[in-house]
């Protein structure tokens, strides 16, 4: 066998000096390829969500729309570290009025914990006037597309100037699968539909119930696993409305959980100004072990918000698990206890 003369001429050591910078060479190359694909990545995501936006040459009117707001947090560890706290972003303009976005790093609800994002007021007037507001919140699936949002109409004033809750629960939002938080960084956007101020000295009256009476209905769901659309339960009553229960198995919208939410059918049919308090919760039941999944909260169903529940109501690994005893022969009883407290009315 006969040796290249060349390659014979270099010493050992200069060959494996040359292979060692190659190798060196190479590993930079990959870590500056990672670090430019993430760049990327997030540039191609605050472009989606409508943070790079074309100059406006025309001046906006009081009360038009703007775009939407994206709120990008770099280094959301240093947050998570810091345990439960609130944040602000800075103020932003739509339809005419001035507007913060609040995240609660740390929400607590029936022994889970959940990461939660509200619409704040910032109106420094704010103490004689009420806000209608019509908007959606998000936070962005940076990887999946596949955004957590919710859509609803409140009133915000001098003693409420958060409207509802978008929330995600903390093991998912932290979930390396969920693309809610990439690379330590996470985007939350708020878009604001109507929104209109009412007269000064408007009030808002609760009235409550002296005896109010809960109603339970119980819903057995048939073929749950092979379903692929939202399931509704039949019509029931409780307290003078109309309600039925919608179910979420395992569906694109809400992956990997079971979403369960109260509706009211006749919402519709409510004056704009009025909201109708309720207590309400969902017990899904365990038929081997007796350990059931239950959940109760406390809303104001309006004809803008209709509807209220848990889009993570139970893991849907959990769901299907048999030692859970939650299906039984592909079938899952689920029973409503619906309690109207009280009518809340703005006039």
């Amino acid at each position: 066998m006969f040796s290249h003369p060349r390659l014979s001429a270099r010493p050992a050591h200069h060959r494996l000096l040359s292979c060692d910078c190659r190798r060196s060479a190479l590993g930079a190359l990959h870590k500056a390829y990672i670090e430019l694909f993430t760049i990327l990545l997030k540039l191609r995501m605050l472009k989606f969500c409508g943070i790079f936006k074309k100059k406006d040459l025309q001046e906006k009117k009081a009360g038009e729309r703007t775009d939407r707001f994206t709120w990008m947090i770099d280094g959301f560890s240093t947050i998570a570290n810091r345990g439960a706290d609130t944040y602000y972003s800075g103020s932003f303009t739509a339809c005419g009025f001035n507007w913060k976005l609040r995240l609660e790093s740390v929400l607590e609800e029936d022994g889970e914990k959940y990461v939660g994002l509200y619409l704040s007021h910032d109106e420094a007037d704010s103490k004689n006037s009420v806000i209608k507001a019509i908007y959606k919140l998000f936070i962005y699936d940076q990887l999946h597309a596949e955004h957590i949002q919710k859509e609803g109409e409140d009133y915000l004033h001098n003693k409420s100037h958060d409207g509802f809750c978008c929330k995600v629960a903390w093991n998912k939002f932290n979930s390396s699968k969920s693309g809610l938080l990439f690379n330590d960084c996470c985007i939350f956007g708020a878009d604001v539909l109507e929104a209109c101020k009412l007269d000064k000295g408007i009030s808002e009256s609760l009235s409550l119930n002296k005896d109010p009476t809960s109603r339970i209905y119980s819903w057995a769901i048939k073929d749950v696993s092979k379903s692929n659309v939202v399931l509704t339960s039949e019509a029931f009553a409780a307290g003078g409305y109309n309600w039925c229960i919608l179910i979420y198995p395992n569906l694109a919208t809400y992956k990997d959980s079971l979403g369960v939410f109260l509706r009211m059918d006749n919402a519709a049919n409510l004056a704009s100004k009025t909201r109708v308090y309720v207590e309400y919760s969902f017990c899904l039941l365990d038929i081997h072990n007796g350990k059931h999944q239950k959940l109760t909260g406390k809303s104001l169903f309006s004809s803008g918000s209709s509807g209220w529940g848990w889009n993570e109501f139970l893991s849907w690994k959990d769901v299907q698990n048999p030692s859970r005893g939650f299906l039984h022969n592909d079938t899952c009883i689920i029973d409503a206890s619906v309690c109207v407290l009280g009518v809340d009315t703005i006039a």
